[in-house]
């Protein structure tokens, strides 16, 4: 009798185990058949569904620019709260687990002093961007303004000067006087081209306008997000783990807290260091060009510092055209800037770049500009300069996942059968 009743157990144990199972594969196929049909609906309605993530992603516009804003300015903010305001927290209370009035009352004054410690680094930081705003708009923009004015009054002369010199060059090597000419020919004939070009593009001047007010619209509410986010900065971030534990799994959410912890430490190293290292190439080209009375040397400092921000190759985008400028102007000085711009991209690449910037990266030189290509294709000009950090995050990430999975095996094949 006994055994009866087992083995009807053992038959409604399995009976149920394969109901379950059942349940689990249909679940598996609904979910699949489902996703299936939605993505193919997806693609036939691309061209609806890339219009309604365009006007999407134009209505955050002012909130993603805010959380750009907000993501640099915590730098100098963080920097702000530990060295300059540290001091402050001499004057937190401690808080004890009885006495609950006095507890209420301490920690309420704990959160006055954090709050009050953040809006004076927020103000800080905001002056401080402010002052070198400032700085550039009464020194640096000025003095440049009046090299470009000067160098467009010049420009014909140093062209003459110019033209003189290839004509010397070419009675010189013998080469038939027709040469130059025809390539001055071609020269203006591209020029009008360019110019016909720009005058077909002047209905687009309006579309342009539009779009700067808009844009100079969004910067301003961006600012005022940013504001906000600086202020609020710990009880988002608490908010956002919340969200992640409560929806998805514990080991789900540990992968993406460890994603989010290594791309906040990367981009963070690499937009600080960024902007540093491009000052530091720009004060050294503008400070060696005056050194050597190298002309227009102020100009050509502010030009390689501001293309310095894209990385590995700014300096040479910005030395291009500065070594045309002083090419016009006298060769020898295009010849001495040429010499001088490669020995300071040696300095940096080898000891600015890795002190600067040092392992915020992680990337050798081949996944760096694989970095660059994939980001630029993707996102233009944005891509190129955030492309390489990304790609940094998403190298570390797939590196750790790979060196956990071989340990996983190894340990796997020295335990014992």
């Amino acid at each position: 009798m006994d055994t009866k009743k087992g083995g009807e157990a053992v038959e409604n144990n399995t009976e149920w185990k394969n109901k379950e199972m059942t349940d689990k594969t249909f679940k598996n196929y609904f979910f699949l058949i489902t996703f299936g049909i939605c993505l193919l609906v997806a693609l036939l309605n691309i061209k609806y569904l890339v219009g309604y993530f365009g006007l999407f992603v134009n209505i955050i516009t002012p909130v993603l620019i805010g959380l750009g804003i907000a993501f640099i300015l915590n730098i100098p903010m963080s920097f702000i709260e530990m060295h300059f305001l540290g001091f402050m927290n001499r004057f937190k209370t401690k808080e004890r687990r009885f006495k609950s009035k006095e507890r209420r009352f301490k920690s309420k004054k704990n959160r006055d002093l954090n709050k009050g410690k953040r809006m004076i680094s927020i103000t800080l930081t905001f002056i401080f961007v402010i002052g070198i705003l400032a700085g550039l708009i009464t020194f640096v923009i000025p003095q440049v303004s009046e090299s470009v004015d000067t160098l467009m009054v010049k420009l014909p002369g140093y062209v003459d000067s110019f033209n003189s010199l290839i004509d010397d060059i070419l009675a010189f090597f013998n080469l038939p006087e027709t040469l130059w000419s025809d390539i001055t020919i071609e020269w203006d004939a591209l020029m009008e081209q360019f110019g016909n070009l720009l005058l077909s593009s002047v209905p687009e001047i309006f579309n342009v306008t539009k779009n700067i007010t808009v844009g100079f619209f969004n910067v301003i509410m961006g600012i005022v997000i940013s504001i906000y986010l600086l202020a609020d900065k710990e009880n988002l971030l608490t908010l956002k783990d919340k969200l992640i534990y409560a929806y998805i799994r514990k080991d789900q959410a540990d992968f993406i807290q460890d994603v989010s912890t290594t791309a906040n430490q990367v981009f963070h190293g690499f937009i600080a260091g960024q902007i540093t290292e491009a000052f530091i190439l720009g004060t050294l080209c503008t400070v060696g060009l005056a050194i050597l009375q190298i002309p227009y040397a102020l100009l050509i400092g502010v030009l390689v510092g501001m293309t310095s921000v894209i990385p590995v190759f700014g300096a040479f985008l910005g030395a291009v055209p500065s070594a045309f400028i002083l090419l016009v102007v006298n060769p020898l000085y295009c010849l001495i800037f040429v010499v001088y711009i490669i020995t300071l991209q040696q300095v940096e690449s080898n000891v600015i770049y890795p002190r600067v910037v040092g392992g915020s990266i992680g990337l050798s030189g081949l996944w760096v500009l694989v970095g660059m290509i994939i980001g630029g294709s993707l996102f233009g000009f944005l891509g190129i300069i955030l492309g390489i950090p990304s790609f940094a995050v998403f190298y570390a990430v797939f590196r750790k996942i790979t060196n956990e999975r071989i340990e996983k095996m190894i340990i796997e094949q020295e335990e014992p059968a």
